[in-house]
């Protein structure tokens, strides 16, 4: 039987979600058993331009040449990956989206078509995320194996302190720790909380948040000014998620 043909590709990126496919080890040699990776330019010489039957891209579109890159992938692809916060919401990269004219203050130029960063799917159909920065091993797994067959894994729509209640973790919040975990999109086992760290949500919003009682609780408890909670909300792109909501509308 012929393998099914995939690919990865990198737009905007630090590499690390190429490098954590790697870090599958064993499971990856599995993977490769199964799937045919005719185009992964980290570990492949020779990488075939070809039609795919599944393409995972890691990194966010920056420029207006990926943007043309990120069409010409999608129209060869039949089954489109986001790989990685930067491909699904444009992650810490999104950082530059609040600078004026950043290109031309770091490089003293305009000179590589910079555009405002984005996620993939501003641009293509994006059939699946695997979202956290980097992806989660369990859930690229569960997802190639379940693709296989012709399923589709059913993606987190609870937040990350359900995690942590499952993990028994002390809630952060209670301890004066400023934790985004009460409005994070859950499914990475809450790893942050369980070795002491905030979540900055990685993963995006949980559908189920609620907002008001969130930027209330950081006004109250932790002072934090409107401007101040901003911040917390750009670091991954969350910002433009709740730019537009009458909870933040509402708060002064």
């Amino acid at each position: 039987m012929k393998k099914p043909k995939a690919a990865v590709f990198v737009l905007t990126s630090c590499f690390g979600c190429s490098f954590e496919f790697l870090n599958l080890k064993e499971e990856l040699m599995k993977i490769f058993e199964k799937i045919d990776f005719v185009n992964f330019r980290l570990i492949k010489e020779i990488n075939l331009e070809t039609e795919y039957d599944i393409a995972f891209v890691e990194g966010a579109v920056s420029t207006k040449k990926e943007i043309e890159e990120i069409k010409e992938i999608r129209k060869h692809t039949k089954f489109l990956v986001a790989l990685g916060a930067c491909a699904c919401n444009g992650c810490v990269l999104t950082i530059k989206n609040y600078s004026r004219n950043a290109e031309k203050q770091v490089y003293g130029s305009s000179r590589f078509g910079s555009v405002e960063v984005k996620g993939i799917d501003k641009y293509v159909k994006t059939d699946y995320y695997l979202k956290g920065c980097p992806f989660f091993r369990h859930e690229l797994l569960d997802l190639v194996k379940k693709w296989l067959v012709g399923k589709i894994p059913r993606e987190k729509d609870y937040n990350v302190c359900v995690e942590c209640r499952k993990n028994q973790v002390p809630c952060l919040l209670d301890q004066g720790i400023v934790c985004l975990g009460p409005i994070s999109l859950a499914g990475c086992n809450g790893i942050c909380p369980l070795y002491g760290r905030q979540c900055v949500g990685c993963r995006g919003l949980s559908p189920d948040a609620n907002f008001e009682k969130f930027f209330n609780l950081l006004k109250k408890k932790f002072k934090l000014s409107k401007a101040e909670i901003k911040k917390k909300f750009e670091m991954y792109n969350l910002y433009e998620d709740i730019k537009g909501r009458e909870e933040w509308k509402r708060l002064r």
